[in-house]
Formats: structure tokens, C-alpha cells, sequence
């Protein structure tokens, strides 16, 4: 992956943060009426241009702007800082979250977190239940998936046609595939994010997965994660699943280390 200029690297993320907003394919006139980027339009172009030869950007037949690749978005996540950009405030988000007590009351507490992952992010939003920290000790049918948000999803753009529906709907419903995929998207230490191809899974190669895990005592830990297309709002979807972490195994660490 090549280093890009500050410039190159304004302009990618400009393409990239306006494409998210509108779902469109970006041109330079965009770039330099949104962003406070002191080049002018021909400059833009013939950086667009650069950053296509790259492999950062492509170009549709049928329209004049350029749209992120897998490898754009990658650079941009590796080169953005995304603290503090969240909106809620972490006492309002934690006033959501209602203590668990037994297995039925902790499945019922997963799904609200699953809920509110969702209605915060308009996106679909996971909890894998907790398990031990070796993953291998652990068999995926044995484990439980909350899903919550599907809705969302189909009503994005990029989720028109009939045939990547149909893929994306097959993929959930492969509940044990799905729990494995989502269990080696999950880093141990910190949030992660998996975009296209990275997946290595053809049916979700058009979204991205945002995900981290919670602590959940005696050596357990579970995952939350926020499912949408590749052009998500990251800004607030990285904050938000590293803070709700954080907020799960406060509430949950020490209450499981207790039974």
C-alpha cells in the first residue's frame, strides 16, 4: 500500500466521507465545495486521477466521479483517527443498559444491546454471547448470536438487487458460519474493522463489519459488532462499538465473577 501525500490523503477522505453521506459517486467540484481543501478543481482531478491509479479510488462507466475501493477504505481506516466523534454522551448510552441476572436475563440483556447497537447506528448490530477466552475450547454451535437491524440494511441503496439479498439473507441464516466469521473478524485487544473483500466471504463482501470484545468474567469475553455497507458512518460506528465495550463489561465482568 503506497503512502499517500497530505493532499492525496485529504482529498481520499473527502471522496470517502462524501460517499458515505450520499451514496453517490464523487467528483472534485464535490470535494471542493464540502471541504475547506485550498486546491483548486483541476488539482483535485488530477489527484482523483492519481489516487485511481493507485488502486484507492474507481471510476464508473456511467458516471464522471470516483467511488472508494476496498484498499481506499483500508488507508482511510488506518489513517484516521475516529476518538471522540461520537455524539451521545457515555452516562446517556449507559442509562440504556439494564444489569443481567441468570442465562434467560443475560440472553435477554445481549439482544437489547443487539437493539440498541442497531437504533443508534442504523445498521444491524451483534452480540456473540460470552465464551471462554480461547476461542479453539469453544465450538460455534454452542454459542448464541443476537441480530437486530436487518431492516436497516435493506433499505440501503447498495442492497437493491435481488441477488445480493438473497446472498446476504443466506449468510444469516447460516447462524454457525456467521458466529465463526464474526469470531475471526473480533480482535482481542482492540476495535476492529473488516471492509469487502477482506471478509474472504462473497455474500458480505459489499459490507463492513465494525467489532470488539467485552469482558465477562473468569476468563470469558463475548463480542458486539455493528454490520452495515462498506461506506458506514465510521466517524460514529468506532466510537460507539469501543464505548459500548467498554460499558457491556463494566456490567458484566463483575457480576459473572460472582457466580
Amino acid at each position: 500500500m503506497e503512502i499517500l501525500s497530505p493532499r492525496q490523503n485529504s482529498i481520499l477522505q473527502g471522496v470517502i466521507e462524501t460517499h458515505i453521506e450520499t451514496s453517490q459517486p464523487v467528483g472534485s467540484r464535490s470535494i471542493a465545495g464540502r471541504y475547506a481543501i485550498s486546491f483548486s478543481s483541476a488539482t483535485i482531478r488530477h489527484e482523483m486521477g492519481a489516487l485511481e491509479e493507485m488502486g484507492y479510488l474507481t471510476h464508473p462507466h456511467t458516471s464522471s466521479g470516483r467511488l472508494p475501493t476496498d484498499h481506499g477504505y483500508r488507508y482511510y481506516l488506518d489513517h484516521t483517527s475516529f476518538e471522540d466523534h461520537f455524539g451521545e454522551p457515555l452516562d446517556r448510552l449507559e442509562e440504556e443498559l439494564v444489569p443481567a441476572d441468570g442465562e434467560n436475563k443475560l440472553e435477554e440483556f445481549l439482544d437489547h444491546i443487539s437493539l440498541l447497537l442497531s437504533s443508534l447506528s442504523k445498521e444491524i448490530g451483534l452480540t456473540l454471547m460470552p465464551f471462554e477466552e480461547a476461542p479453539a475450547s469453544e465450538k460455534p454451535g454452542h454459542l448464541k448470536l443476537s441480530l437486530q437491524g436487518l431492516s436497516y440494511m435493506l433499505e440501503k441503496p447498495e442492497f437493491q438487487d435481488i441477488r445480493k439479498i438473497r446472498n446476504l439473507l443466506g449468510a444469516f441464516e447460516e447462524k454457525v458460519a456467521l458466529m465463526e466469521w464474526v469470531l475471526m473478524r473480533a480482535d482481542p485487544q482492540q476495535v476492529s474493522v473488516s471492509v469487502g473483500r477482506e471478509h474472504s466471504n462473497g455474500a458480505l463482501e459489499d459490507c463492513a463489519i465494525v467489532t470488539a470484545r467485552y469482558a465477562a468474567g473468569k476468563n470469558r469475553q463475548g463480542v458486539i459488532a455493528i454490520l452495515g455497507p462498506k461506506r458506514m458512518a465510521y466517524r460514529r460506528i468506532i466510537p460507539l462499538v469501543s464505548r459500548m465495550a467498554v460499558a457491556v463489561g463494566d456490567i458484566l465482568e463483575p457480576r459473572e465473577s460472582e457466580t
